[in-house]
């Protein structure tokens, strides 16, 4: 059985519209003391000792990770998602170092210990849990099709026989289009407002990635972009990145995540970011992972 999304194309400006509910919609900084300790040397002692969570996220992803530019402040699910932890184990919101992790270079953060978690739309597959778990997943969906306003030639996948789509390096989607499309041209960069731009100025005719990001893509430039109906896949995963072995703490962030859905601070994050383009009511996606 298929599983509903929650994820249609609606056109509003997705960096305005955050700016304005930052303050009033994420999850807030009050300074509390954490509740729980933990083994000593597991990730969460370790985060707890230093006073704050080092986490990878997406630098230029509008709903999901992006600098506000009026405030400067990083914005987005993800973001969101980040200062959950940050509260949980420091008592603070904001004791969270944001390291820019662009998709290419998800899996060498963690293996490097550059970072204690990934949080940067990260979709789950077998390739990538060869060497990184997921906690999660905290949000679910379709990969699908970022095109021209005013080019209505596109409509489906069957559609980009012969045309030029743009993904991201190491990104699902571009392995996804390849299948369905195999006389598509693929063109990879490393971010998707590369893409955007890219298709903004006819190089390529698509952009493929999940519904949700193309979705905060579409919010920056509306009268420029819709999102085709027809869509590559169902119900991609978003989860928190972790390094491979880290049993603990991957368990950690499940107990977490089930504990901001039962508590509300999921529903809070939703509502500040990608509940700004698509209101009204929304199902988490279960934490199985």
């Amino acid at each position: 059985m298929k599983r509903q999304h929650f994820l249609p194309a609606l056109a509003i400006a997705g960096a305005l519209i955050l700016g304005t509910t930052a303050c009033g919609g994420s999850i807030p900084a009050a300074e509390t003391k954490p509740a729980q300790s933990f083994p000593a040397n597991s990730t969460m002692d370790k985060i707890q000792k230093r006073g704050k969570v080092i986490v990878g996220v997406k630098f230029d992803q509008p709903l999901f990770g992006v600098k506000n530019p009026v405030t400067g402040k990083m914005e987005g699910l993800d973001i969101e998602m980040a200062k959950i932890l940050a509260k949980d184990l420091t008592g603070s919101a904001e004791n969270v170092e944001f390291v820019e992790a662009v998709t290419k270079n998800r899996e060498a953060f963690l293996q490097q210990n550059k970072v204690d978690a990934v949080i940067a739309s990260y979709a789950v597959t077998d390739e990538r849990k060869k060497v990184v778990s997921f906690a999660g997943p905290y949000l679910e969906s379709n990969v699908a099709l970022l095109v021209r306003k005013d080019d209505s030639s596109v409509n489906k996948p069957e559609d980009l026989q012969g045309k030029t789509v743009c993904s991201t390096t190491g990104a699902r989607a571009a392995q996804l289009i390849g299948h369905a499309v195999p006389t598509a041209n693929v063109v990879l960069f490393s971010t998707y407002s590369e893409c955007a731009q890219a298709l903004k100025d006819k190089r390529v005719d698509a952009v493929t990635t999940t519904e949700a990001i193309l979705l905060g893509v579409q919010s920056q430039n509306p009268d420029a972009y819709r999102i085709a109906d027809g869509h590559l896949a169902d119900a991609e995963e978003f989860a928190i990145g972790v390094a491979k072995d880290d049993a603990a703490f991957h368990d950690y962030l499940d107990q977490l995540l089930n504990k901001a859905i039962a508590d509300g601070d999921w529903k809070k994050a939703y509502d500040a970011t990608i509940g700004q383009v698509k209101p009204g009511d929304v199902t988490p996606p279960k934490v199985v992972l």
